[in-house]
């Protein structure tokens, strides 16, 4: 934590040594401070070469906060998410014009911030070009690049590889669950849209999952969070072939095996008690559903879960036990995400472009009318990943605090 010049470059702020230079009978004493609210400490057997004379002194909100969070970042942590449904998100976050997203700092700020509360935001006012959804994205962070390219369309073709290259109706999903590292960000460009159908909607799947927590049933939260997923995209024919496996509700796993060894009704009622909702809120670092590019279950490693070949005989029985379990608990989910008052919906106009989290805001399509001559629905999408996200949502943060999120 030491940032004094001796330890760490003041230009490019990275460290003079390893961690693992420090000695091991290293040790620190209190030292008069000169600056209010820190503490400086005077080192004894410290690294080799380094002035006898070596102090740190750090602020006590900073320690505070390595000792209460694990980290020491001393700026603001990021707000809390909010859950919501189609009522509250309409009636909490207006439409954010184009012109002053791309010019001003401070909309920017209430855009991100919206996108980390919310996970959806939309913009009018876009102008008619096929550049536009790169020039809205790149305001963020680089676009991520895939094999569907920087950015990309999304109109019926014959023939399609996907669904959404059709005019069939589109199932609530996240784009790309089949590669190691989804998109964090998806936007989409409404350049034309159909006369006849189309509509596009959107739900929140911590909403869903809130909902399963209030079950208070372990057995069917832990399903949800502990068993892979598989996921794929198979056309070897045309050059792509993607497997990735994660479980719909991703945790930190401390979390996960305190959810899963709960060891009596009391522990249950504690995990599960609503004041803890937050807590667990917080925790969840993804969810995970395309049905489309779902593929069969299997077990990971199976010759490391199961020493003896009996053990091994009972994989089957024990992984089908699992997928029932799981087919409980994922039911339930898609209740949730199906309830009419849990669905923003709207009919994309040309000039307008949604940006939303893609793993967490589910999307879908309504089916439209492919022979709509002259109004064929056209939407131009790209992708951005969470790091440059998060990266310019602190930045931003650090930048106005509170007063760039006035007037959301």
């Amino acid at each position: 934590m030491c940032t004094c010049p001796e330890c760490v470059d003041p230009s490019s702020r990275q460290k003079y040594f390893s961690t693992v230079d420090i000695p091991h009978s290293i040790s620190a004493h209190e030292a008069p401070s000169e600056q209010p609210g820190t503490l400086t400490l005077k080192w004894q057997n410290d690294l080799t070469g380094y002035d006898p004379h070596h102090t740190t002194t750090l602020p006590l909100d900073a320690i505070h906060a390595l000792l209460s969070h694990g980290r020491s970042e001393t700026h603001a942590p990021l707000p809390d998410r909010t859950i919501w449904d189609a009522a509250d998100f309409t009636h909490d976050n207006p439409d954010i014009d184009y012109a002053a997203y791309m010019s001003s700092d401070t909309t920017l700020h209430r855009t991100l911030h919206q996108l980390h509360t919310h996970g959806l935001a939309f913009l009018t006012h876009v102008p008619d070009s096929a550049t536009s959804v790169a020039t809205i994205a790149q305001r963020i962070g680089p676009l991520k690049n895939t094999f569907y390219g920087s950015t990309w369309d999304v109109r019926s073709v014959p023939q399609a590889t996907n669904v959404a290259y059709t005019a069939q109706d589109l199932g609530f999903h996240m784009d790309l669950m089949y590669m190691k590292q989804p998109p964090h960000l998806q936007l989409l460009h409404c350049i034309r849209s159909s006369s006849h159908g189309g509509a596009s909607l959107f739900t929140d799947a911590y909403r869903a999952i809130r909902q399963l927590f209030r079950l208070r049933d372990p057995a069917l939260f832990s399903a949800l969070a502990a068993l892979p997923v598989n996921f794929h995209y198979d056309h070897l024919d045309h050059g792509h072939y993607y497997h990735q496996s994660r479980t719909v509700i991703e945790l930190p796993p401390p979390v996960l095996h305190s959810l899963e060894t709960l060891p009596d009704a009391a522990a249950v009622e504690a995990f599960f008690d609503p004041a803890r909702w937050p807590s667990v809120l917080a925790a969840i670092e993804n969810a995970s559903w395309a049905p489309p590019f779902q593929a069969p279950f299997s077990l990971p490693h199976p010759d490391l879960i199961a020493a003896s070949p009996d053990d091994r005989e009972a994989l089957p029985t024990s992984l089908n036990q699992s997928v029932r379990l799981w087919h409980r608990a994922a039911a339930a989910f898609n209740a949730s995400i199906q309830q009419e008052e849990a669905i923003y919906e709207r009919m994309m106009r040309p000039g307008e472009c949604v940006i939303f989290d893609n793993r967490r805001v589910l999307h879908a399509r309504r089916a439209f009318d492919v022979g709509d001559v002259g109004r064929e629905r056209w939407l131009r999408g790209a992708y951005v990943d969470r790091d440059p996200f998060v990266s310019k949502l602190k930045v931003l943060q650090h930048q106005f605090g509170d007063e760039g999120r006035r007037g959301m």
